[in-house]
Order: C-alpha cells, then sequence, then structure tokens
C-alpha cells in the first residue's frame, strides 16, 4: 500500500520530499543499517514514480548515509564501532574549539541554546525529543562560533549519534540523564560567561564521557551474541 510522502513544507520539491523521509527512517532506525532498498519498492510505497527516489537516493550517497550496490539497489551504511570511534574523535577535535569560540563572540547568555537544553530536560520518557534537543544544543554552539561550514559538519556528525540512540535502547536513558543535562548547562553558563577556557574544556569532557558509554553500550550486544 502507498504512503504518500509528505514530509516538509507544502511546494517542497518532490525529490527533497523523498530525501527527507528516506533520511528519517534512516536516524530513527526504521531502515536499519545493512538493510537493502530497492527503487521500484520505495516508489511504489511513496506513491511516485522512479525519478525522484533514485535522486533522493544519490543524495544519501553523497551524503555517506546509503551505499550503491552495483546493479542490485542499495544498502544503508552499517555502522560499526570503528564508525563511533571516528565520529567522535572529530567531535573531539572539533567541538572544544567552536564552543571557546562561541564564548570568545558571544560572551552572553543565548535563548536558543538555553531552550535547547530545557527541551531536552522536559522531554523525560519522549526519546525523539531529547534527542532532537541535545542534537540542536551542539549545532547551536557551532553556529555560534560563526563557522557555516563547521555547523555542517558537526550537524551531521550529531546525527550519526542520533541513530545509534534509536539502534540501541539501552541508551534512552543516558540523553535525559540528570550528567547528560549538567553537562549541557555547564558548557552554556561557559559560554554566557565568555570563558573560553572553562567552555572547551566542558565539552571535551562532555565528548569523552559520551563517547566512553556509548562505546560500552554498543560493544554489548555484539559480546553477548560472540560476534
Amino acid at each position: 500500500m502507498a504512503s504518500a510522502v509528505n514530509t516538509g513544507p507544502p511546494g517542497l520539491p518532490l525529490t527533497e520530499r523523498v530525501h527527507a523521509r528516506l533520511r528519517e527512517e534512516i536516524l530513527t532506525a526504521r531502515l536499519l543499517p545493512g538493510a537493502t532498498i530497492l527503487e521500484p519498492e520505495l516508489a511504489a510505497r511513496f506513491g511516485v514514480s522512479k525519478t525522484p527516489v533514485r535522486e533522493a537516493l544519490r543524495l544519501l550517497v553523497q551524503d555517506g548515509w546509503v551505499l550503491v550496490l552495483p546493479r542490485r539497489g542499495y544498502l544503508v551504511r552499517p555502522l560499526g564501532l570503528d564508525d563511533l570511534r571516528d565520529v567522535f574523535q572529530l567531535r573531539e577535535m572539533l567541538e572544544p574549539g567552536f564552543a571557546a569560540e562561541a564564548a570568545a563572540r558571544v560572551a552572553a547568555s543565548d535563548a536558543r541554546m538555553n531552550e535547547t537544553v530545557q527541551r531536552q530536560r522536559r522531554a523525560k520518557n519522549d526519546l525523539a525529543v531529547a534527542l532532537q534537543g541535545a542534537a540542536d544544543f551542539h549545532v547551536r554552539i557551532a553556529e555560534m562560533s560563526g563557522n557555516a561550514r563547521a555547523t555542517k559538519v558537526i550537524a551531521n556528525l550529531v546525527d550519526e549519534v542520533t541513530r545509534l540512540h534509536f539502534l540501541l535502547p539501552s541508551l534512552e536513558s543516558h540523553i535525559s540523564s540528570a550528567e547528560e543535562i549538567a553537562a549541557h548547562e555547564q558548557i552554556a553558563r561557559a559560554i554566557a560567561a565568555g570563558n573560553e577556557k572553562d567552555a572547551a574544556r566542558g565539552m571535551r569532557d562532555h565528548l569523552t564521557t559520551t563517547h566512553r558509554i556509548l562505546v560500552e553500550e554498543f560493544a554489548l550486544p555484539r559480546r553477548a551474541s560472540g560476534v
């Protein structure tokens, strides 16, 4: 049965709506890592021709979410421990500097950054809302650093972590935990105070802790299954 593609504002080109829908399904683990994607099946499911599906998949390949299987279709890119380490290596290289730069440039309380923390706090048992709040917090700091390219890079890296939370239900308590929210609040205070050193250190410590927690949880199913 076809499921009409209605993601995005009215008037958004069909390719972009299909792209947004597929990207959302990948990030929320409705399309699992390693799943095969076929153009005709997607076109039938969304009630569209194969052209917007093909173009949307091309964009997802460019973004690194999907791999091409020559003459067979596409594959949702698998996610392994090496991928997780790569993501956090990049984040730990970039985000402390962005936090420091945000403190240097802004040195004032930022309504949008504070709102993301409150949204995360209020989410309680709503995983999607909590994850969006956490993601927006990190992206907002990149925006505050004044680096537009950095914002896009951080957004993509944070999306990798978002997908992992949907894949591992055991991580749900972490994203809205007191420790997670306290770390965000500490970073926000340092930025508002214009304290570059504390902003960078707070971000570095936060990412190191998050990385450790995610690696531990990610490895558990594989140890249990002997993989």
